[in-house]
């Protein structure tokens, strides 16, 4: 499974992927805002990657590789993933790669394939509150604050949409 927009791809992990998304995983501005904002041990980037192999061949969806097209470069992960009874639908993006709206690019593409190919109908995303740059994704995505929550014992905004609400934006293409 493979899709484009205008300034990426967005594809399925090899194992070897970890090595470079290490340097992502470790960076604690990346993480800042991911569980308690610790830094990922090798090994749990190494299950990272694993585990979206396994759910892009069991579900069908995972979170996609993002690789940036004029560098070849992996620059982080846009998709979905199961979140207890819901579908939620998350990215991060390299340091050097914010306020680009590449967040932005992939997620629209991402959620359209959530609605279209894979056929949900709702889809949400969770931020702690101090995000601002993820909350503003999701309200470009045309979602909506539906409530707080507390995900792994840290607050956060859960932000929905329904199928033929989102917004509009770079849908790219399925390859």
């Amino acid at each position: 499974m493979q899709f484009e927009t205008k300034r990426m791809w967005m594809t399925e992990w090899v194992p070897d992927d970890w090595l470079p998304f290490r340097p992502l995983a470790q960076d604690p501005d990346v993480v800042r805002y991911i569980d308690s904002g610790a830094l990922w041990s090798d090994e749990r980037v190494q299950d990272f990657v694993h585990s979206q192999i396994h759910k892009a061949r069991r579900y069908g969806f995972c979170h996609w590789k993002l690789v940036e097209k004029a560098s070849d470069t992996l620059i982080g992960f846009c998709g979905l993933q199961h979140y207890e009874d819901e579908i939620e639908i998350g990215w991060w993006l390299a340091k050097a790669y914010w306020g680009k709206g590449l967040g932005t690019e992939a997620a629209h593409v991402a959620l359209d394939d959530a609605f279209q190919r894979v056929g949900l109908k709702r889809v949400i995303a969770m931020a702690q509150p101090a995000n601002r740059a993820s909350v503003h994704i999701m309200e470009k995505l045309g979602m909506q604050f539906e409530r707080n929550a507390v995900r792994n014992g840290i607050d956060v905004v859960v932000y929905g949409i329904a199928r033929g609400e989102q917004g509009t934006g770079d849908r790219g293409q399925k390859n």
